[in-house]
């Protein structure tokens, strides 16, 4: 079943002296429990396209859809449900919070939500387990390595069993086999739990792992496979 769709985005940039035009007439369907790629160079509309998807980013024309409502006409509020209950976000830079441990950076998304901390701490231990940090709950960041900061980023999305989970370039500053096993455990995550996940990558190798891949160039799609 289709779950998010954008029909013909386009996205101006203004500047003072010029117009950038990130995205030129995107489409692109995400169904149910898949596991898709969004490849591209730096700068091809990946990053752009992604926040325009969950709705943190508004296109200059153009709709998003999910389950068939046409989300931008929303009021903010109803919006911001939407993010905080139906998707998750990864992105290249793990935005840890030092100050808080690893179990309480998972919490975060669940007491915003009012969550009770009891529980949101119960199912924060639960999805780090299942991410292999078991072992990492009373760690702050600066403690932990790279690939289980991401690990960590990604138990932070899936805490609050999302619909979708949206991931901007989230193995861009790790190593060929920590960005396997991070990518890996995602995988099985989306298999396990039946989330659908949009990964934003460069990264070739990682086609493999995927359902379905979309290329971007330029801003807009020019390929998919699979």
């Amino acid at each position: 079943m289709e779950l998010l769709k954008a029909e013909n985005l386009v996205k101006v940039y203004k500047t003072e002296s010029d117009e950038v035009l990130a995205l030129k007439g995107v489409n692109i369907s995400l169904r149910e429990g898949e596991f898709s790629l969004l490849m591209g160079a730096s700068g091809s509309g990946k990053s752009t396209l992604l926040h325009i998807l969950g709705t943190l980013d508004r296109p200059t024309s153009g709709k998003v859809l999910y389950r068939g409502e046409e989300l931008f006409k929303l009021p903010e509020k109803e919006l911001a449900r939407f993010r905080n209950r139906k998707v998750g976000f990864i992105f290249q830079f793990h935005y840890l919070i030092n100050e808080l441990t690893v179990v309480e950076n998972v919490m975060v998304p669940l007491l915003v939500r009012g969550v009770s901390e009891k529980e949101a701490r119960k199912r924060a231990e639960e999805v780090l387990n299942s991410v292999g940090l078991k072992h990492r709950l009373s760690h702050r960041p600066f403690e932990i390595s790279g690939g289980e900061k991401q690990r960590a980023a990604v138990a932070r999305a899936l805490v609050t069993e999302p619909e979708i989970v949206l991931a901007d370039e989230p193995t861009g500053n790790l190593d060929s086999k920590t960005a396997h096993s991070v990518i890996s455990t995602m995988k099985r995550l989306n298999r396990e739990t039946g989330t659908t996940f949009l990964i934003a990558t460069h990264n070739s190798e990682l086609e493999s792992f995927a359902d379905n891949v979309y290329f971007i160039k330029d801003g807009v799609i020019v390929k998919q496979t699979k």
